[in-house]
């Protein structure tokens, strides 16, 4: 994203005649555009979001069935488990649609895609959370960081819903930046996550 960041083509909701990416104040979905907010065309930073966006995307389907196989030895845990997979799992086939729809053109059935990442998302971190949480063998600082990455996540829609659409420059630093502090603790989250279910697997074949 970085690297989109740098080819973006500038512009803004406020200001289409801003040069360039404004970190706090563009959003993630302003790369995925066909046209940048300033009228250029934005092929570069277009491909390479839409491509990093879908690979990332892609990698949490693995993820959401083998954190699974860790709540075998209880039944009820190994359920709450599973069902937060299969809501994890609906929540990235809205990510990736929320990334094959540029809002450019596809404006409502991009901001529906991306609302419903967002809803089922969390709802997919609380059973997580839940699992994580009353399992013996799982050690509860990884069930912290889900509650840690929920509280920014529920914020984050709060500050969605309270602002209005007809936004203002305060407005949109406000949202923009709440974008940003909830999509990266996103994946520091399942960074956190991917190694500490690393580090039990390694401890379980080595037992």
């Amino acid at each position: 994203t970085a690297v989109a960041m740098f080819f973006y083509s500038g512009g803004t909701l406020i200001n289409p005649l801003s040069q360039g990416y404004y970190f706090w104040g563009n959003f993630f979905s302003d790369l995925g555009r066909v046209i940048a907010l300033s009228g250029a065309p934005n092929n570069i930073s277009f491909v390479i979001f839409t491509i990093t966006a879908l690979i990332l995307s892609i990698s949490f389907i693995p993820f959401a069935f083998a954190i699974t196989s860790f709540f075998k030895s209880n039944r009820k845990l190994y359920l709450i488990a599973r069902i937060g997979s299969l809501v994890c799992l609906s929540s990235v086939i809205f990510l990736i649609g929320t990334i094959l729809t540029p809002w450019d053109i596809f404006g409502k059935t991009h901001l529906l895609f991306a609302n419903l990442f967002n809803v089922t998302g969390v709802l997919g971190i609380v059973f997580f959370t839940i699992a994580v949480l009353y399992s013996k063998d799982y050690p509860n600082r990884y069930a912290f960081v889900y509650i840690a990455l929920l509280i920014v996540g529920i914020t984050y829609t709060i500050v969605l819903i309270s602002i209005p659409k007809a936004i203002t420059l305060d407005g949109l630093i406000i949202q923009a930046s709440m974008q940003k502090v909830s999509q990266y603790s996103f994946l520091i989250c399942f960074l956190i996550q991917g190694y500490g279910a690393w580090k039990l697997q390694k401890y379980k074949i080595s037992m």
